[in-house]
This record gives structure tokens, C-alpha cells and sequence, in this order.
């Protein structure tokens, strides 16, 4: 149709058929075009056909070119800021869409500065309208939005899970509150039911084990000074304890261990922790007063330390026992022979001070052996202390063998017997109605590997 329409009007400009002998030699040219078409659809001969040239595109002035550069220059600034948006929390879709959107807007701006240099040269640049780039600003506003809102909501499942936390940490606190107030309540409890509370077989137990501990490190050190110094160990332990039967060679150490141990428990049974017998008569003691003047000097004492007390209170009760309790054990032969490596001369032998490489440890043994007597005297009953002599036979209810792997039955001729205590190690107790086992040495008894 196109085609027929071009070989009847071939101008290009706007023409009017005024003449009208031309409009004869129109219709014969019509007629040839339909003699060569057949399927050509019927021309209306007789009327005057005006062919309409559009109107030429204007060229872009210099306002509308700064108006799209500047509304361009806004949606790179908007693209700019939403690349910078999408990196942190990392939006990898959104980097990709603004990196596209920035480029796009560089080239546009690149296109704006070419048709302004070139305005006035050539007859048309093709340039999008004033609208189209504000719709352009505004399409890039609302993805600078939705990335700002992204990363909004993303603060906000950052404070939803800080929140939670939170939330955990007041449920500990509120546990931990509630702890605190049964506490309270038990320590505003009357007296004797404070004492009661705190007064168990297994609070006497656990001071128990720390004073055994540190006993056993004291212990320890004075074997290895005697060693030192050149002492017959065997001998010496042969002399606590004559002729038993250790299921090791090394094992006469526990003989040492028990003249310590048994030497500091004496007097254990007075309440002024005195071997001497000059001590004060349980039957003259009230009862209350007794409880609750041993448990407050084993509460103070418990808070003290013990080197501090022996500077600053040379003449108190701990001091003196102290001092007792060092001149009993470590006699003035063992004390010249462990000392005489010492550039003091003028050590008065017999002595607790502090010049000895025995002081602190002693003193850390004392005071827990302290500790424990104060302890053992706030009960109701009085914690009572016993031991095993030598020669007993071995009982599981009353004794413990410090030997662990060591076989309990002895062949004495046709028939199987226990053995035989060699010696105490550490005394045994009764808390009210328990009984805390006595660790001994077994005489006579194979070790077992």
C-alpha cells in the first residue's frame, strides 16, 4: 500500500493539484498502477490528496540541555549513594544494579556534553525530555529509598538480636537475685538455725581435706630438707615406728607424714587446743556460747591471713599455738641440722621465726589446723576425734587404708585374716552420728600393680 501510495505522490514536500487539467494525468497514472496490481485496492479518483510533512524535531536549547544535565547529575549522585548504600550490610544484586544505573548516568552526562559542543552543527541530537530525566531522578530516589530502608530494617534484626541477649542476661540476673535473697533470708534466720544450716557433715568434711592437703605439703618440704641436711630418712621413720612392714621401700615416708600429722591433731579434743590438760572443761561451758563463739572465730579466722596475723599479733592465741606446736615437732637437733646453711647465727633454736624455710608452711598448716578445731567445736555434739592403735585389726567402717591398691586379706598359716594396723596416719572423726574414716598404713600387706 506504502508502495502504491509513493509512485502516485512523490513529492516530499507539500503540494496542492490546483490545475486542473493535472488531475487527468493523475487518473491515468492511478489506472496504470491498478492495471499492475490487481489485488490493489479501488483509488478514489476525483479528489484532492494533501500529503503532510511532520514537523522538524527542534533542536535542544541551551536551558533544556542544563536542566537534563542537572537532572542527570541528581540520578548519579541518587546511584552514587545507593552503590555506597549496598556494601555494608553487602547486597551483591544491588551493587550490580547501581554500578549499571552510575555508568548509565556518566555516559548521559558524556552524550549532554557532546550536543552542547556540537549545538548549532548538526540539525538533531536525539536527547530525552525534561520529564523523562525527572523521571529518571525520581526512579533513582526511590532505589536509594529502598536501600535505605533495607538497611534500616537490617539495624533493626541487629538490635532484635541484642535484644535477646539482653533478655538472657536479666533472666540470669533475676536468678541470680533470686539466689542472693534465700541467702539473705537464711542469714537473717535466727541464730541457732544460721548454725544449723551451716553446720553439715560435709562442710566439716571439706575444711577437713584442705587441712589434710596442706598438711601433706608441709610434710613434704621438711622430708626434702632433712634429705638435704644428710638425715637417714629410714632411720628416723624406723624411730617413730619400729619394725613395720612396708609394702615399698619408699613408703616409710608415710611414718614421717603421720608424726607430723598426729602431732599437730594433739589436744584436738580440748577446747583451748591444749595437750597439757590445762584447758578449759566442756562441762563448764554453756553450750550456746560455746557454738557461737567457736563458729565466729572460725568465720574471722577464715578471713585472715595467717602471716599477717603472726606480724601484726605476736602474743594471740594462734601465735602461741604457733609456737607451741613448732617446738613440740621440730626439735632443736632437726632445727640446728635443717638451719646451719643459714648466715644468721643468732637464731634462737626452738623458735618459730621467720628466718626459717619452714615458717610459711607452718604457718599455712597451723592456721588450717586452727580452722578446723574452731569448726569442730561449734557443733552440737562436739566433733570427736579418734585413732587406731597399732596392732588392730583392719575395719572398713572405721578405717581407711592410705595405701589404696594394696591386698586387704593376710595368710597367717591355714587361714585368711585381715591385716594389722602399722600406724595412723590421720585420726578419724564422728560428726553426730557419721563417721569419717582414720587413714592408716597396713603392716604387712602387698602393694598391687
Amino acid at each position: 500500500m506504502l508502495q502504491k501510495f509513493a509512485l502516485a505522490f512523490k513529492s516530499k514536500t507539500i503540494e496542492f493539484f490546483a490545475e486542473d487539467e493535472e488531475a487527468e494525468e493523475d487518473e491515468e497514472a492511478a489506472a496504470a498502477v491498478a492495471a499492475a496490481d490487481p489485488e490493489s485496492e479501488e483509488i478514489i479518483t476525483g479528489q484532492r490528496v494533501v500529503v503532510l510533512k511532520p514537523d522538524p524535531v527542534p533542536r535542544p536549547g541551551p536551558q533544556a540541555l542544563v536542566a537534563a544535565a542537572l537532572a542527570t547529575f541528581s540520578s548519579f549522585h541518587d546511584a552514587y549513594l545507593l552503590l555506597q548504600t549496598a556494601q555494608s550490610p553487602f547486597l551483591p544484586d544491588d551493587l550490580r544494579t547501581a554500578d549499571r544505573a552510575a555508568v548509565s548516568h556518566l555516559r548521559r552526562l558524556l552524550e549532554l556534553r557532546r550536543t552542547y559542543l556540537e549545538l548549532g552543527s548538526t540539525p538533531f541530537v536525539p536527547l530525552s525530555s525534561h520529564l523523562e530525566a525527572q523521571v529518571q531522578e525520581n526512579q533513582d530516589l526511590l532505589r536509594a529509598f529502598e536501600a535505605l530502608v533495607n538497611r534500616l530494617q537490617s539495624d533493626i534484626d541487629g538490635k532484635d538480636a541484642e535484644t535477646g541477649v539482653l533478655e538472657k542476661t536479666l533472666a540470669e540476673l533475676n536468678a541470680n537475685c533470686a539466689r542472693l535473697a534465700h541467702r539473705l533470708e537464711r542469714a537473717c534466720m535466727p541464730a541457732e538455725d544460721k548454725v544449723e544450716a551451716l553446720l553439715t557433715v560435709g562442710v566439716f568434711d571439706s575444711v577437713l581435706r584442705d587441712t589434710c592437703r596442706v598438711t601433706h605439703r608441709f610434710a613434704r618440704i621438711w622430708v626434702d630438707s632433712m634429705k638435704i641436711s644428710g638425715w637417714d630418712l629410714r632411720a628416723a621413720a624406723n624411730c617413730i615406728y619400729p619394725d613395720v612392714n612396708y609394702a615399698k621401700p619408699r613408703h616409710f615416708r608415710y611414718a614421717l607424714l603421720s608424726y607430723i600429722c598426729l602431732g599437730m591433731f594433739g589436744g584436738f579434743d580440748s577446747y583451748d587446743f591444749c595437750e597439757d590438760g590445762t584447758g578449759v572443761e566442756l562441762r563448764d561451758i554453756d553450750v550456746t556460747i560455746r557454738r557461737n563463739d567457736s563458729l565466729q572465730q572460725f568465720i574471722d579466722h577464715s578471713a585472715l591471713d595467717p602471716m599477717e596475723t603472726m606480724r601484726d599479733f605476736p602474743g594471740c592465741d594462734f601465735a602461741n599455738f604457733c609456737q607451741k606446736k613448732y617446738a613440740k615437732l621440730i626439735h632443736s637437733g632437726i632445727e640446728s641440722s635443717l638451719l646451719r646453711n643459714l648466715t644468721k647465727k643468732d637464731l634462737s633454736l626452738g623458735l618459730l621465726s621467720q628466718s626459717s624455710p619452714l615458717y610459711e608452711p607452718f604457718v599455712t598448716m597451723a592456721s588450717s589446723m586452727w580452722t578446723l578445731h574452731k569448726l569442730a567445736w561449734a557443733y552440737d555434739p562436739v566433733v570427736e576425734i579418734f585413732q587406731v592403735a597399732r596392732g588392730t585389726e583392719f575395719s572398713m567402717v572405721f578405717m581407711e587404708s592410705i595405701i589404696r591398691k594394696v591386698n586387704m586379706m593376710c595368710v597367717d598359716g591355714q587361714r585368711t585374716t585381715r591385716p594389722k594396723v602399722g600406724f595412723t596416719v590421720v585420726p578419724g572423726f564422728r560428726v553426730g552420728k557419721t563417721v569419717i574414716q582414720s587413714r592408716v598404713y597396713l603392716d604387712g600387706t602387698k602393694h598391687i600393680l
